[in-house]
C-alpha cells in the first residue's frame, strides 16, 4: 500500500519520527512524544499527540491513503515493542529520536507488567482521576458523552473483577449487547446513522483487547481500554448534493 506520496506528505511533518506498515496495509505513527508520559504531564501530552496525529492523518488521507491508523504513543509499550519488530519501517525522519524512543520500550515493559490486584487497581483509579480535564475536554459534546459511558462500562463490566471480568464483557460486546445499548440510548435518532460506524470500531477494539490471555491484563492494558473510545474521532457527516441531470453525489463534511 506504501506509495512515494505517502513519504512526501510525511516529509512535511517535523514532530512525525517513523512510519511502519503492517502486512494488511494498517500504518502506525511515531511521533516525537515521549511514549511514556509522566502523570503530571499527561493532560498536555495527549493534547500534543493528537494534534500531531491529527495533522498527519489528515494528510494522508488526501494523498489517498485510505486504511487504518495507529499511533504509537497511545499503545501499550508491549504492543509497540511488537509492531517496531514485525511491521515494515517505510518512512523514517529522525534517526535518533527513534532509536531513543525505541530504547525505553524494552526497558518499560518490566514496570509496565504490573498485575490488576488490589494495589494495581488503586494505581489505576488514580491514573483515571488525573486524566480528568483530557477526558472532559473531548468534543464535540455526543462524542463526549459516548466516550463516558464507554468508560463507565469497562469500569463496571471489565475491572470491577479482572479476573472474571473480561469474560463477562465478551458476551456482552455484540451488536445487541449492553454496550451498543447503552450508547445507543446517547445518540438521537437522526445521528444513528452518523455514529452507527463509532460504535462498532469500539466494539471491534474492545473484543480484540478483551481476548488477551489473563497474563497480559496489566495496568498498561486496563489504560488501553479506556484510550479505546478516546482514540477514535468524530465521523464524517454525509450530505448530499445534487449533481447536473439530478443524479445524487455523497459528500462529507
Amino acid at each position: 500500500m506504501w506509495d512515494e506520496r505517502f513519504a512526501e506528505v510525511c516529509r512535511r511533518h517535523e514532530d512525525l519520527v517513523a512510519v511502519y506498515e503492517s502486512a494488511h496495509g494498517r500504518l502506525a505513527l511515531l511521533l516525537h512524544q515521549t511514549l511514556l508520559p509522566s502523570d503530571a504531564e499527561r493532560t498536555e501530552w495527549l493534547a500534543s499527540t493528537r494534534a500531531s496525529a491529527r495533522r498527519v492523518i489528515a494528510d494522508l488521507r488526501a494523498a489517498g491513503f485510505k486504511e487504518g491508523t495507529v499511533v504509537l504513543q497511545w499503545l501499550p509499550v508491549e504492543d509497540v515493542a511488537r509492531i517496531v519488530a514485525r511491521w515494515v519501517r517505510h518512512w523514517e525522519g529522525d534517526t535518533a529520536r527513534r532509536s531513543q524512543l525505541i530504547a525505553t520500550v524494552e526497558g518499560a515493559l518490566a514496570g509496565e507488567g504490573r498485575a490488576l490486584d488490589e494495589t494495581g487497581l488503586a494505581a489505576l483509579k488514580a491514573w483515571y482521576e488525573t486524566m480528568a480535564p483530557c477526558w472532559l475536554a473531548i468534543q464535540p459534546t455526543r462524542r463526549r458523552r459516548l466516550v463516558l459511558q464507554t468508560h463507565v462500562w469497562i469500569a463496571e463490566r471489565v475491572l470491577a473483577d479482572p479476573m472474571t471480568g473480561p469474560a463477562r464483557a465478551l458476551r456482552e460486546l455484540g451488536p445487541e449487547g449492553s454496550l451498543a445499548t447503552a450508547l445507543a440510548t446517547l445518540i438521537p435518532r437522526n445521528e444513528i446513522g452518523l455514529y452507527r460506524r463509532w460504535v462498532e470500531l469500539v466494539r471491534l477494539d474492545l473484543e480484540r483487547a478483551l481476548r488477551r490471555p489473563p497474563a497480559r491484563r496489566t495496568q498498561a492494558w486496563a489504560r488501553w481500554l479506556f484510550f479505546i473510545p478516546y482514540s477514535l474521532p468524530v465521523p464524517p457527516r454525509v450530505r448530499l448534493r445534487v449533481l447536473p441531470g439530478g443524479a445524487p453525489a455523497t459528500r462529507f463534511a
